[in-house]
């Protein structure tokens, strides 16, 4: 029997705060390292935040959501664990005080209260990823980018070695032990340098981001210096048939057996023994046919993905072709790509046509690594990036492997790095734009981002491109509070507008959580109205965009219009007898593609290769101005969530400082903030971190928080159910 259980905050709070316990001791530099013990015996030791997570036996689904939002964050951005639930932990402490706030559910008793609380906590949720949007991503545009320093230099063309190895210096900080995070930061930069000379960067990193199992090769037994890069590819096979050559060396690859009985799509009956032992002299000559037409093609090296016959390893040897075999398929797909080859169909059909699907091969050798027995291929082109290899040594496999996770991730990092991270566009309106950019810089009067708060609000319910009603149950719009939607598709040369009728006005009172949807009479006909509106505007688009592709290109941005909007506090506090949506309005602009507009786009995104000096800085920084902006702000719930967000940001620097001398974050944050006054550098610190990094770290923390707070219950099913028999019976089970 399934039970319902509602979810409380302070249930959210516990468990974060307890999953933040386990790895808070090893965040930064000066971090120590965690010991787990498995059920099985076996001991982990270990820094990386994420596997010390994964590792938990963890019975709350609410924690496992937690574990599987930081898992989902280090999967695109390859670090972040430790600081993730650090501030996630924070965050719903801060929102639980809030909750508890005479303020939050004044005039609200009982049942009531509990409805009230909830629903107040989804709207928090959207809140959450409002200023996100809204606030954060123009913070970031405006005020911390001019703080920021960049990998590449001055012409933009070449990247400073320097800087990468001060970067993955501080990225294996946090990953392994002070005693190793000198030689693999430098043995990470200099394969990046390799793999990517006088190649497409980004492409490169992709293509090592996804084949990264088939890029490296861990050999246990071997103290941790003894890792190194090879050129090449060593496959973690041994050969089957090695037979050296001189030369160049032509490499085929193989996915089918080459001794068998029948072609392709042929069947073969046998019903004596003479017959048996003719066809058996058939395909023995059949595979000395296809070896012989691989030797007359200059064919040296045979990669296979499936086990060959012992004849045909006996023809291969008498021709000089050296067999490596029982490659997995990811390895085949990979030489296939960066070779731009296809593996190769054995068939007598064949015979006539020469081997083209091949690669030339500078070497192809035995390589022996401890106890274990390599092939080491080196190719002379390949169309992706310049192959290497990556010996990673160590005492025990969980070594090594700690060790190659933390490489991945550091790729993963990288690949961020180098590039643009989009943020929320700037919009159009040169006054609004001039207003924001005031509000913002001298931190007073900020009527234009109180109005883009006000839009983000309309439009989180509405999407970009479509209206979408919310609410359970909807009550008779009049004609005051009734508001208008008008979309307008504007160009330089065509200008339509297209007023549709009146969209019904959306409440949800307090019994709606456990409440059926509910629509009067008038409530459908308004939403008939309504839809048939949705057609008319389709096909005025359609209309509008045939017209403008006839003009000339085009692009969409988008633009707030409100002629009468609520409050904001409104939104987080309902009134006693029902909680109101807001209105919807939404305008679409279309502008030409012209010069000013690029200019604007340039503005709406982090650049590739942005960093900054590691110790907290970022957080502060941008506590700096968001709790600047938060003061400043005339809706006291937008304001008080900023100012909630801003100080969580400081849990960050504060635990990095506990390992310092006792005053070391006071004397940071007015450091950092004294400059910031004075217009003066930043503390030179003596590492780096990507700025699209840490950013994209603060966005998926305020996204798991407003997933969490928009849980309502918890249903415990103690089996899984019953698969329906696929079966005529008509009894009901």
């Amino acid at each position: 029997m399934a039970t319902a259980v509602p979810l409380e905050l302070r249930r959210l709070v516990q468990e974060a705060s307890a999953l933040a316990g386990v790895v808070r001791g090893s965040l930064g530099p000066r971090g120590g390292q965690v010991l787990l013990a498995r059920p099985t015996g076996e001991m982990l030791l270990s820094r990386d935040g994420r596997h010390l997570l994964e590792a938990l036996n963890v019975d709350s689904p609410t924690a496992r959501m937690m574990i599987t939002c930081i898992s989902t964050h280090c999967s695109l951005i390859g670090d972040g664990a430790k600081t993730f639930i650090i501030l996630l932990s924070t965050l719903l402490q801060g929102l639980e005080k809030l909750a508890e706030g005479n303020s939050f559910c004044n005039n609200v008793q009982g049942r009531e209260k509990y409805r009230e609380k909830c629903f107040r906590l989804k709207q928090i949720s959207q809140f959450l990823m409002m200023i996100q949007t809204d606030i954060l991503d123009s913070l970031m545009t405006q005020k911390l980018a001019q703080h920021f320093l960049s990998v590449f230099s001055p012409s933009h063309t070449d990247i400073s070695r320097e800087s990468v190895s001060l970067v993955l210096e501080a990225y294996f900080c946090g990953k392994v032990g002070y005693n190793r995070q000198k030689f693999l930061s430098q043995l990470t930069s200099d394969f990046f340098f390799k793999i990517t000379a006088d190649k497409n960067r980004r492409e490169v990193l992709c293509l090592v981001d996804e084949c990264f199992a088939e890029l490296h090769i861990t050999v246990t037994g071997l103290p941790v210096s003894s890792s190194q890069i090879l050129e090449g590819l060593v496959l973690p096979r041994d050969f089957t048939t090695y037979c050296p050559a001189d030369g160049e060396k032509r490499v085929l690859i193989i996915t089918e057996s080459i001794h068998f009985s029948s072609e392709s799509g042929v069947e073969v009956m046998i019903t004596t023994a003479r017959q048996y032992e003719a066809s058996e002299i058939w395909i023995r000559k059949r595979t000395a046919t296809l070896i012989k037409h691989m030797h007359d093609n200059n064919i040296k090296v045979l990669l296979s993905s499936v086990k060959q016959e012992e004849t045909v390893h006996y023809y291969a040897k008498q021709c000089g072709i050296s067999i490596v075999e029982c490659l997995s398929p990811e390895v085949v797909s990979f030489i296939c790509r960066i070779a731009n080859i296809s593996p190769f169909v054995p068939s007598l059909h064949n015979l006539s046509s020469k081997i083209t699907d091949t690669v030339a091969a500078v070497f192809c050798q035995p390589l022996q690594l401890g106890t274990k027995r390599f092939a080491h291929i080196q190719f002379i082109r390949t169309c992706a990036l310049q192959l290497h290899c990556l010996i990673l040594c160590g005492p025990v496999h969980g070594v090594t492997k700690q060790y190659a996770s933390a490489f991945h991730g550091a790729f993963k990092m990288l690949q961020q790095m180098f590039t643009a991270l989009p943020l929320t566009e700037c919009y159009d309106s040169k006054s609004e734009s001039g207003s924001f950019s005031k509000a913002l810089a001298n931190q007073q009067g900020p009527d234009a981002w109180q109005h883009i708060v006000e839009k983000h609000i309309r439009d989180s319910q509405t999407g970009t491109m479509k209206l979408m009603p919310c609410g359970y149950r909807t009550e008779k719009a009049s004609g005051a509070s009734a508001s208008t939607a008008v979309r307008e598709l504007t160009c330089s040369s065509v200008h339509l507008q297209n007023p549709w009728s009146t969209m019904p006005h959306f409440d949800l009172p307090h019994d709606a959580l456990c409440s059926e949807p509910q629509k009067s009479e008038d409530d459908k006909a308004s939403l008939e109205s309504l839809s048939q509106a949705c057609k008319d505007l389709k096909e005025v688009l359609k209309r509008a965009e045939n017209k403008l592709l006839e003009n000339g290109p085009f692009t969409f941005t988008t633009a707030q219009q409100s002629n009468s909007s609520r409050n904001i506090s409104e939104q987080l506090h309902p009134s006693e007898n029902n909680c109101t949506r807001p209105d919807y309005m939404v305008s679409f602009v279309c502008k030409e593609n012209n010069e000013s507009g690029n200019q604007k786009n340039s503005k709406s995104y982090i650049k590739a290769g942005s960093v900054i000096p590691v110790g907290g800085i970022f957080e502060i920084l941008l506590h700096y101005y968001l709790s600047a902006y938060g003061k400043q702000c005339q809706s006291s719930n937008v304001s008080l969530l900023c100012i909630l967000i801003a100080d969580v940001l400081l849990s960050i620097p504060k635990t990095l400082c506990t390992a310092r001398k006792r005053n070391a974050f006071p004397q940071l944050y007015l450091e950092v903030t004294t400059a910031l006054r004075n217009n003066h550098l930043l503390p030179n610190q003596k590492h780096l971190e990507s700025v699209s990094c840490k950013y994209q770290l603060i966005v998926s923390v305020l996204h798991c928080a407003s997933r969490l707070l928009g849980i309502d219950l918890i249903i415990g099913i103690k089996r899984l159910p019953l698969k329906a028999e696929e079966n005529n019976s008509d009894i009901d089970l």
